[in-house]
């Protein structure tokens, strides 16, 4: 073998990631074509090996990239959602408003297209706890998952264990998107479409789900804008739940990282 072939040049370059990583991609494969041509040694394999392990960095690098751009691309175009689902009292007038995944989808799918991602979803259960997990990967290769977990509950009224889970899936899918992709939802303030206060049953519910997080109940009943829980209005009850969920979610990871 000819000493141009066993020049160890392709080990010093590598020894130094820091600055290898500036070289530019097609610098790499121009570097691991020399190496192959010098042959089978040992050098040369730990090089290669090496020169792969930069190059897959840099793919990854370039990836993380692009996914950034093209995601701060979609936020300067995305509008907050309106919430227009109106959730009826007994007596017909309206008890509060939100946005159901379909409609949030219906308007957040044409700016994903054109930024070039996609959502995909997949659920976690654990104690006591259904957690949605929202996939947003980018056509480079990029991907980032946001999870968000609710207490599965016996669900609305006359549910079944089934329908209990099925409308806490819903719930989580619908904030994990939300979360995902940094979406507001717009709900009315207005007087007429406060609603009547929620149920005493709810209102304990809320009680005791803040004080498992320890949750201080004077800034929550502000945050409420309810002088107790008992008057909390029936429209908060979705943003008072979403907040509640991510307080739950904080406490638990805490937990988990003792």
């Amino acid at each position: 073998m000819s000493s141009e072939h066993s020049d160890p040049l392709p080990l010093t370059v590598v020894k130094s990631e820091s600055r290898a990583v500036e070289r530019s991609a097609p610098a790499i494969a121009d570097m691991m074509k020399d190496v192959i041509r010098g042959g089978v040694t040992k050098e040369n394999v730990e090089a290669m090996t090496q020169l792969v392990k930069l190059y897959e960095h840099m793919q990854d690098r370039d990836r993380e990239a692009e996914f950034a751009q093209a995601f701060n691309a979609l936020q300067c175009e995305m509008k907050g959602v309106k919430a227009m689902r109106a959730v009826p009292n007994n007596d017909g007038t309206t008890r509060y408003k939100f946005a159901p995944y379909e409609e949030i989808m219906a308007q957040v799918k044409p700016l994903l297209e054109k930024h070039h991602f996609t959502v995909s979803f997949s659920t976690e259960f654990g104690e006591g706890r259904l957690f949605k997990l929202c996939t947003l990967q980018h056509s480079s290769g990029h991907s980032k998952t946001t999870r968000f977990g609710v207490l599965i509950g016996s669900g609305p009224p006359k549910a079944t264990p089934t329908q209990a889970d099925g409308a806490a899936s819903t719930y989580a899918k619908r904030f994990a998107l939300c979360d995902a992709l940094n979406i507001i939802i717009e709900t009315d303030h207005d007087a007429n479409v406060e609603g009547s206060a929620i149920s005493p049953e709810k209102a304990k519910e809320l009680r005791e789900r803040l004080k498992n997080v320890h949750g201080t109940e004077d800034a929550f009943l502000a945050f409420a804008k309810a002088a107790s829980f008992e008057e909390i209005a029936s429209a908060k009850l979705e943003m008072l739940e979403d907040f509640l969920a991510k307080k739950e979610r904080i406490y638990m990871q805490k937990l988990g990282a003792k």
